[in-house]
């Protein structure tokens, strides 16, 4: 493994027992999956977290940013060749040493969780590598993964098409994980059909870049674009007929929630405003996003 790579794991691991102490949060993505869930399949450089209580917004921004600070103030006094810089605007701590960068970063709109979160202990691969041991609330796995499906369909980032492959291998998507990944699509700021059949990105450069010497197990970019296609295809086939007419229905502001109970996450919420305000400003663009979206779910 890459040993830049190694220096900021090194690093990660030494703040995770400060960010632990806050409660409010739980780990999401590739630092949950690959250092907590699995044994360390591949290294992860970020820690992403979900703050799990649902406040009004400014009772939000508020606390998120007082938890944050104190995880500052942690990593001041038990880590004091450590520099942190905090952006209180977009909820970031930067976390930097002599050798080493990495980012703690609070998603300030996908708040909340589906099911409460779950104690995960470090995975023992990397306790032993790294001669530590750490222990963190991640958000329920099938959130997790509906969050981590989503981001790859969106980012097509070599990562996570990594975990991907992972989770094809393990469980497969099961209904949990798919409606993980449904509560993340009413979530994100793309249009849902963007992310149901996205314009695939030569992401070779960023494959050489940003992935290679992070992984303990082969990964090749023809096993990326293979993996990529097969979650396209997968998703879509996965997706009942209730669970497109719930789509359609969101899209048409008139949202169904009696088998998804989503209407009150934040970011459920903030998505139909948008919408509302897209079909008012500009109804010919709102109208083609919905029929993308149709010929894409009946195709």
């Amino acid at each position: 493994m890459d040993k830049s790579y190694r220096n900021q794991v090194q690093l990660l691991l030494s703040v995770i027992p400060e960010v632990a102490k806050e409660d409010c949060f739980a780990l999401h993505g590739g630092t949950a999956i690959n250092l907590f869930i699995h044994n360390m399949p591949r290294l992860s450089v970020d820690i992403d977290l979900t703050y799990t209580p649902i406040e009004d917004r400014e009772t939000t921004l508020v606390n998120i940013n007082a938890s944050l600070d104190m995880i500052k103030q942690n990593i001041n006094r038990y880590i004091p060749a450590s520099n942190v810089q905090h952006n209180v605007s977009s909820g970031k701590l930067l976390v930097s040493n002599a050798s080493a960068s990495i980012k703690i970063e609070v998603n300030l709109v996908a708040r909340g969780t589906i099911e409460p979160s779950e104690t995960r202990i470090l995975c023992k691969k990397a306790q032993e590598d790294f001669d530590t041991f750490c222990e963190m609330r991640a958000v329920h796995a099938g959130q997790l993964y509906g969050g981590k499906i989503c981001a790859a369909l969106d980012r097509q980032h070599p990562r996570d098409l990594f975990d991907i492959k992972k989770l094809f291998n393990t469980t497969g998507i099961n209904q949990d994980i798919k409606a993980g990944f449904l509560l993340s699509l009413l979530s994100t700021n793309r249009p849902a059909y963007e992310i149901l059949n996205p314009n695939l990105l030569d992401q070779r450069e960023t494959y050489e870049n940003h992935f290679v010497g992070m992984a303990t197990e082969e990964f090749t970019y023809n096993n990326f674009e293979t993996t990529r296609d097969q979650l396209i295809t997968e998703i879509t086939e996965l997706l009942t007929e209730t669970d497109k007419k719930i789509l359609l229905s969101f899209h048409d502001l008139e949202p169904s929630w009696d088998t998804y109970n989503f209407q009150h996450f934040p970011a459920v919420k903030w998505k139909l405003q948008n919408l509302s305000t897209l079909k008012g400003m500009n109804p010919e663009k709102f109208n083609e996003q919905r029929n993308k979206l149709n010929d894409i779910l009946c195709s």
